[in-house]
């Protein structure tokens, strides 16, 4: 077993073991993470549309489909399903970061969008955004335990809503202006920040919700020059970017190679996501098989999976399947993607998800 495989099953054992000692105030540096086991966190929740739900979402939805009545019942209230406040519960959020940490997870990436109140575009707040002050202090929290702790903010024009009237103005100077704005204001808080997930999914017309006002999509060389433009503001702030690998799911191989190799950049880190699949089917899936595509095409991955379909061996089975199949060097993190919100009513669904993350960490450990 090479150096790197020991380095980040280490990482994640010594997790699992002490995740709850280190506390905010904590003066130890928080350590190097050579693998990461991340949780994407949702800070912001206005990225699925811009207008009032009319009626609840459907019970047999993704995610929908996992709750139970109770759990539906609560989380498809009006209040709850309002985009023009901040849903995320603080003390729940801090029994769940204890779990996550005791668990084994190593990085939390918060997905902002509204849930932070820019400076330099106030605009875009909604009720109960948080100062950057408060959004620095628990970032500082969340070090303290032992976390690294990168952000993430959402430019694909299917999950943009956070940025208000500026959706709508994709491709023009106000818009790349603001991208520039709320960009460098998020490095702010978050420094020192050495990772940025700029998103970049689902930009296509299947993907777009009956709950936005406006279709704006970008295509062929725009989209291209915008995400490349996206993730040179990232470089030029000393972070490296990370991205959505969506460009798999709907073009050939050759199209891959002839197109993604050439524009793409190899400094950004892959997401390809599967959130269904088992271990007994990976080797057939066309987009499990993407995941090995992008490595051996020399892309650094961190893949992602999820429990929202209520498929709770896809997780781990496929941090076993990267391990098995991807050279070290190149598989960087797994993801765990829950895609609900930071509260209550969610709380099952969080904890498993928690727990999912430990059984993929001994699974691997267990192959080393």
């Amino acid at each position: 077993m090479d150096i790197s495989r020991k380095t980040f099953i280490g990482s994640a054992l010594s997790a699992l073991a002490f995740g709850g000692c280190r506390m905010a105030g904590a003066t130890a540096k928080v350590p190097e993470y050579g693998f990461k086991w991340i949780d994407l966190v949702h800070l912001g929740m206005k990225m699925w549309g811009d207008l009032p739900f009319k009626e609840k979402p459907k019970r047999d939805g993704i995610m929908m489909k996992v709750l139970t009545d109770a759990e539906y019942d609560a989380v498809t209230t009006p209040e709850v399903l309002a985009k023009d406040r901040m849903h995320f519960d603080e003390p729940f959020w801090r029994e769940l970061s204890a779990k996550l940490r005791a668990s084994g997870c190593n990085c939390i990436m918060i997905d902002v969008g509204e849930g932070m109140r820019y400076p330099s575009h106030p605009e875009l707040a909604v009720k109960g955004s948080w100062s950057p002050e408060k959004l620095k202090a628990e970032i500082a929290r969340l070090r303290g335990m032992g976390f690294e702790v990168f952000p993430k903010l959402n430019f694909s024009t299917s999950h943009d809503a956070w940025l208000g009237p500026y959706e709508r103005m994709i491709a023009t100077g106000k818009y790349y202006e603001v991208c520039a704005d709320v960009i460098r204001d998020t490095m702010e808080v978050f420094a020192p920040v050495k990772n940025f997930h700029i998103g970049f999914d689902e930009e296509d017309v299947p993907h777009f919700h009956s709950n936005s006002s406006m279709l704006v999509m970008r295509q062929g060389d725009l989209w291209w020059h915008d995400l490349n433009w996206l993730v040179r503001e990232v470089e030029r702030h000393g972070a490296r970017a990370w991205a959505w690998s969506d460009y798999l799911r709907r073009h050939t191989k050759d199209q891959f190679k002839s197109e993604f190799c050439r524009k793409m950049p190899k400094t950004v880190v892959q997401n390809p996501w599967m959130y269904w699949t088992k271990k007994d089917k990976m080797d057939t899936e066309p987009y499990i098989q993407a995941f090995l595509t992008l490595a051996e095409a020399g892309y650094d991955v961190a893949a992602c999976g999820s429990n929202c379909y209520g498929v709770t061996e896809n997780f781990p089975d496929m941090a076993e399947y990267c391990h098995e199949k991807i050279a070290p060097e190149r598989w960087k993190g797994m993801i765990m993607a829950p895609w609900i919100k930071t509260i209550e009513p969610y709380r099952r669904l969080h904890w498993q998800a928690a727990d999912l993350i430990a059984e993929a960490i001994g699974r691997v450990a267990d192959k080393a």
